[in-house]
């Protein structure tokens, strides 16, 4: 019950984020925030049983996803009282309520394991990291949206009049790529101290994949303090990194769970 009134908490406030989208102006905080923070005390309660059964960890691919969702709408809320981020719930709350949908309608399989506090921690930093690469993404997406309109001239348009000022996205995203670089630097040095066999036949793509797109966040953030890049080339860079970072963790459980069938 309770995950599906995390589904209409995110459903109102995607509602009234994207009404001041197609009204262009920006709703006030708290009726963007309430409905979404509801949801999320709805959605960590449906959490804290789903992936905790028994004292072990349930992380099968609809849970990571569950877990993921989670974190990028908290991290949105919290920060979003400092921030101008609350016109991006236009475009996360919406898709937070069809992977809800998704998460309740798909049959779990997956055996719950114990892990060793250290895996844990892994697992943890890993998704948080997914996480806030997630919103840089969705920052470097738009922001890729308003280039293109700067430089056909077309300012007037109604997503670039919602979003905050170019040079305000540009910050936001270099913003949230080094907190989420950091993020996913300390998950693979866990991963490398904490997980057992980490380049074995099931686990090897996924931790190159992984290196990856570490690499593409790495080469961008140094273009970026030392070189001067930024516009669509950091947007680029941006997506082929998120791009990377996804098929290592979602498109290896998903090749796992649905297709070799290795739960647990």
């Amino acid at each position: 019950m309770l995950i599906w009134l995390a589904v209409f908490g995110y459903i109102v406030s995607g509602a009234i984020a994207l009404r001041g989208l197609y009204r262009v102006e920006l709703p006030a905080r708290a009726w963007v925030f309430w409905p979404a923070a509801l949801a999320v005390l709805a959605h960590v309660s449906t959490l804290a049983s789903e992936v905790i059964v028994l004292g072990a960890l349930q992380i099968s691919l609809t849970n990571a996803a569950s877990v993921i969702t989670f974190f990028i709408v908290t991290v949105l809320l919290i920060s979003g009282w400092s921030k101008p981020l609350h016109s991006f719930f236009a475009f996360v709350l919406p898709a937070a309520a069809l992977i809800m949908v998704v998460v309740a309608l798909t049959p779990q399989e997956y055996a719950p394991r114990l892990y060793q506090p250290g895996v844990v921690l892994h697992v943890f930093l890993s998704m948080l990291a997914y996480s806030v690469i997630t919103i840089a993404t969705l920052i470097a997406l738009l922001l890729g949206v308003q280039n293109r309109q700067l430089h056909e001239h077309h300012l007037s348009g109604r997503l670039n009049r919602f979003l905050p000022p170019l040079q305000t996205m540009e910050r936001l995203l270099f913003e949230w790529l080094m907190i989420g670089f950091i993020l996913l630097t300390a998950a693979m040095i866990s991963g490398g101290l904490f997980v057992d066999n980490l380049l074995t036949q099931d686990l090897v793509h996924k931790t190159v994949l992984t290196f990856v797109a570490w690499l593409f966040f790495a080469v961008l953030l140094f273009g970026h303090f030392y070189l001067g890049w930024r516009g669509a080339l950091a947007s680029r860079l941006t997506v082929f990194g998120f791009i990377f970072l996804m098929l290592a963790f979602f498109g290896s459980k998903f090749v796992l769970e649905y297709l070799l069938h290795r739960y647990g």
